[in-house]
């Protein structure tokens, strides 16, 4: 007879009731899994009682102090002693064979330290969540759909991992509580330590809504950006020096016209209009490395892609700066981890370099003919 898969499922949470877990807590079990749910909450006032369910025994731990979602991961996993462990967030839609999936690649690859499933947007529904896409902060959500793709990491919002590859790894209390890096530093120790990478599963595809409804909000991309900066330091493997971005380029760049500017050696106004062709050289570049992954993209989708990169840098750049590691400006993350993407990458921070570099010379030059 056929030996039973355990596996655990770990759902970090601080709703209050079950309401918007039930896709997950509905799941199809097979014949042969035994399958225990692990619901950790921040919220105090969250009723266990609410989470009993026929499929599958539900655990319900409620943390005493608000650890945030990746701490709240290391309770749940080391709460259970399943032989896989599944990582769902608590507002994702899974479809009930998501388990019959995942075993499937178990089958196909035992071997594999973990299992990487999608996590799919719906479509854009207004001109923000349209720049959110063409911006590319959903690629790592979306990547595991290539089937012969082997990856370094993925989301925790939809991720099977063996429990014998895990070992020690935990998620590190150094990331940002609410989330940002820590699920790559996470899945790049258990790689690193089985020597081998995870399998991407796009049967396995679990839906995400648009936060917020597709409400404008920068702070998301701000936040994992800061917490992902840390990962130069922790894995300097993967990291290398780039070009100065917009961010770094115009508060580097702003500060030494504004000496000069009080030196008198360059007109107060050059600063105005040097910052005009900065952010129109920014957006011009922006616009064609949209359209180099999204053809169709419009314009306004490249206007909207902007800011929401340029709040991701800011994240960058007081990353290092509020831990004190100048030295950690213009580094960055090589996230797909074999180096691939990292030249087209450069290339453009190069050509939106060079024309910021460019607009100093001509922005004097526009002073000088300009009327006073």
């Amino acid at each position: 007879m056929e030996e039973p898969v355990t596996i655990d499922v770990v759902i970090p949470s601080i709703r209050l009731d079950a309401a918007g877990m039930l896709d997950a807590l509905g799941m199809d079990v097979p014949h042969n899994v035994r399958l225990q749910y692990y619901v950790v909450s921040d919220n105090r006032r969250m009723r266990p009682g609410k989470f009993v369910h026929g499929k599958a025994p539900v655990t319900v731990i409620v943390n005493e102090d608000g650890l945030g979602a990746p701490l709240s991961r290391n309770v749940g996993m080391e709460a259970g002693s399943g032989a896989y462990i599944l990582f769902i967030d608590d507002d994702v839609s899974v479809p009930k064979d998501l388990l019959c999936s995942y075993l499937a690649a178990i089958r196909k690859d035992p071997d594999a330290p973990g299992y990487i499933g999608p996590t799919i947007f719906p479509e854009p529904v207004n001109s923000f969540t349209r720049g959110i896409a063409a911006s590319g902060m959903l690629t790592f959500f979306e990547l595991p759909s290539d089937e012969n793709r082997l990856l370094s990491w993925g989301t925790t919002s939809n991720l099977m991992l063996r429990r014998s590859s895990v070992g020690g790894a935990r998620f590190s209390p150094k990331f940002p509580k609410h989330g940002g890096g820590e699920d790559v530093d996470f899945c790049i120790q258990i790689a690193a330590g089985s020597k081998k990478l995870f399998r991407t599963v796009p049967a396995a595809a679990a839906r995400h809504p648009w936060w917020k409804n597709g409400g404008r909000s920068y702070a998301r991309f701000f936040r994992w950006a800061f917490g992902d900066s840390l990962m130069v330091r922790r894995r300097p493997e993967y990291a290398y020096y780039d070009a100065p971005d917009i961010v770094e380029s115009m508060i580097i760049g702003g500060a030494v016209l504004a000496s000069l500017a009080l030196m008198g050696a360059i007109p107060p106004a050059m600063i105005a209009v040097w910052a005009g062709l900065s952010v129109c050289s920014e957006f011009l570049v922006e616009r064609f490395q949209v359209t180099s992954h999204h053809p169709k993209s419009s314009v306004l989708a490249s206007l909207e892609a902007a800011p929401i990169r340029i709040s991701s840098q800011l994240g960058r750049f007081f990353g290092p700066l509020s831990r004190k590691s100048l030295p950690n400006l213009c580094r960055r993350f090589d996230y797909i981890t074999t180096g691939e993407w990292k030249g087209s990458e450069r290339r453009f921070a190069a050509a939106k370099f060079a024309l910021f570099a460019a607009s100093i010379p001509a922005s004097y030059w526009l002073c000088m003919w300009l009327p006073p």
